[in-house]
């Protein structure tokens, strides 16, 4: 909630900027700077030099407010330099950032040659203090660390020492080249092996390089297979997985394994009796009649839960980087039925009116029995889909989004269910979250 306000201060602050002319943005940073208010008389200031560069009021109202605000920020570095030289190097940046700010808007802020040399040391000794930690966690096999380090350094003193070059030692040692092989499977999915692999690298690669996979390189998959035998696709041990890896330049080898495939299958006949109104005409005008009609369909159900596996393992000494074991599960439910609706499918219903007035308990019964069976399907509805899909009577490679959403509530109109080892693929759809959340892990760690 404090974010929001946050959000929504910020928010205000900016259309107030835009809003406000030079002259009330410059009048408003006067009376910011008599208070002692100094940022926000200097934002203002900026922004009316900003608005308006050739008045003279707002090249004013900014050449005071940037100077007393580096005035004060130079007495608060100094306070702080006695107790935490690297705190007060952090803070002497700012200062930096606001001179180079005021040239670019073509003002000068009156230099003050003691403080530089103050505000030198401070830079210098905070660079030498990362520069040295970088050292020890580069001599203590964490790569990532030091170049983190190294960069610091290098915002406090460009150019610092060879800073430069440590940059790039430290992230050459950081970065590990991975190559996600196929899994090896042991459920008899056709064609799931090579799918999952392909999965999690398309998820992963995308994001290289970015702040979620800083220090990974993914091994072009092209390159992964064709340095592989059939007989490796087919049956992969980790020694072999290791091998491989090295075959293909690989740091680091994802290896996974689907197993333990099981499915429960249910099938559910639906016999009831359904009314269709028909008007009637005679002399004494136009009138409904409810007339029976049998209706027969047919709800199925099937739900396969499959395990999988997976390792990352490092190809330079077999060690194991990350390891977990997981389990899957997809649920498809279908209805359909043959039932030929003649004339509006708005005509028919589950209870006629009288049968709803004289019984509504039974009413409610034959509703919910409906429910139970059709989920969230009106009588209406489903017979519209009966008409147009009357030879829907078959699973099809078409239909295999529709079991991504939740069948319970919705079951799919289709006169079959999709295959077990189907189902199970659907099940594996989404591993490669789990894979991708454990390779940003291993990213961040040295």
């Amino acid at each position: 909630m404090r974010s929001t306000y946050r959000l929504t201060a910020l928010a205000l602050t900016m259309l107030s900027l835009s809003c406000a002319s030079a002259h009330q943005l410059a009048r408003r940073s006067e009376r910011e700077l008599a208070a002692g208010d100094l940022r926000p008389a200097y934002q203002h200031a900026r922004a009316a030099l900003i608005k308006d560069p050739a008045k003279a009021e707002a090249r004013g109202a900014f050449t005071r407010a940037a100077t007393q605000l580096v005035l004060d920020l130079q007495t608060r570095v100094i306070n702080v330099a006695t107790v935490d030289t690297i705190a007060a190097a952090r803070q002497s940046l700012e200062i930096g950032q606001i001179r180079g700010d005021a040239a670019r808007l073509g003002v000068a802020i009156p230099a003050d040659p003691v403080f530089a040399k103050h505000q030198a040391a401070f830079l210098a000794g905070a660079a030498g203090a990362f520069y040295t930690r970088a050292e020890r966690e580069l001599s203590a096999r964490q790569p990532k660390a030091a170049w983190a380090d190294f960069l610091t350094a290098q915002d406090f003193v460009p150019g610092y020492r060879d800073v430069g070059r440590r940059i790039d030692q430290a992230f050459g040692m950081a970065v590990a080249t991975v190559a996600i092989l196929p899994w090896t499977d042991e459920a008899c999915v056709p064609g799931i092996s090579r799918a999952l692999s392909d999965r999690v690298y398309s998820a992963v690669a995308p994001h290289i390089p970015s702040n979620e996979y800083r220090f990974t390189r993914l091994v072009d998959r092209d390159r992964v297979y064709g340095r592989m035998t059939l007989a490796e696709v087919d049956e992969m041990s980790r020694d072999d997985a290791v091998t491989i890896g090295r075959r293909v330049g690989a740091d680091e080898v994802v290896m996974g394994r689907v197993y333990g495939l099981r499915a429960n299958t249910g099938t559910n006949r639906f016999d009831a009796v359904i009314w269709r109104r028909v008007a009637t005409h005679d002399t004494s005008g136009t009138a409904d009649r409810w007339v029976e009609q049998d209706f027969h369909a047919v709800a199925r159900e099937r739900q396969v839960d499959v395990q999988y596996d997976v390792e990352v393992v490092d190809t330079h000494d077999g060690v194991t980087l990350g390891k977990f074991t997981r389990g899957a599960t997809a649920y498809a439910r279908v209805v359909y039925t043959d039932f030929d609706p003649q004339g509006e499918c708005s005509d028919y219903c589950l209870v006629p009116p009288a049968l709803r007035g004289a019984d509504p308990e039974r009413a409610r019964r034959i509703e919910e029995d409906w429910r139970q069976t059709f989920g969230s399907w009106t009588l209406a509805a489903l017979l519209e889909n009966a008409r147009r899909d009357r030879a829907h009577t078959r699973y099809l490679g078409s239909d295999r989004q529709a079991f991504f959403a939740d069948c319970h509530q919705r079951p799919v109109y289709l006169g079959a269910l999709p295959g077990e080892r189907e189902l199970a693929g659907i099940a594996l759809d989404g591993v490669w979250q789990p894979v991708a959340g454990m390779l940003k892990e291993l990213d961040a760690k040295d």
